[in-house]
């Protein structure tokens, strides 16, 4: 039986893993050149909140922004958002500290750290030994840049 409200079967109000499924490229390509050129932090994908409506499915494209946020600057970021109501207030001060722990300890050439935000919700993710590596992806963008080139300028 489908719950209520669910238009499409495979649409239970998670939208997460699909979202990460569909964009892995894209974000392990942000992930790698933000390594290279910062070092460690993690990437932050901030989603249209039509994600969450139950009739958007698995083939329909959702616009979001995407970018790499150092790791000296994350707790900024995240204070920073949470003050002007642009995500959730229950970003505690122990949640950015665990994420900093976390960027302190992946390993950029295996895994990514991943912030997906639809306002306010925010959510973190670990990529954890991915079988495409964030310098995979960024090898297959770069050889295919003319499918991402739009999603990827600033």
């Amino acid at each position: 039986m489908r719950p209520e409200k669910s238009v499409w079967q495979g649409n239970f109000g998670y939208w997460q893993n699909s979202f990460i499924h569909t964009n892995l490229l894209v974000i392990g390509y942000t992930a790698w050149k933000g390594f290279q050129s910062f070092g460690r932090g993690v990437v932050i994908c901030d989603v249209d909140t039509q994600v969450t409506h139950p009739s958007i499915t698995s083939l329909d494209t959702v616009p979001f922004t995407i970018q790499f946020l150092p790791c000296d600057l994350i707790g900024f970021y995240l204070r920073s958002r949470q003050g002007c109501g642009t995500i959730s207030q229950s970003i505690s001060s122990s949640m950015i500290s665990s994420i900093l722990s976390a960027v302190a300890i992946y390993n950029p050439h295996q895994d990514i750290l991943l912030v997906l935000k639809a306002d306010p919700q925010i959510e973190v993710n670990f990529l954890h030994q991915l079988k495409i590596t964030p310098p995979d992806c960024y090898e297959q963008v770069c050889k295919r840049w003319e499918e991402f080139q739009p999603s990827l300028m600033p």
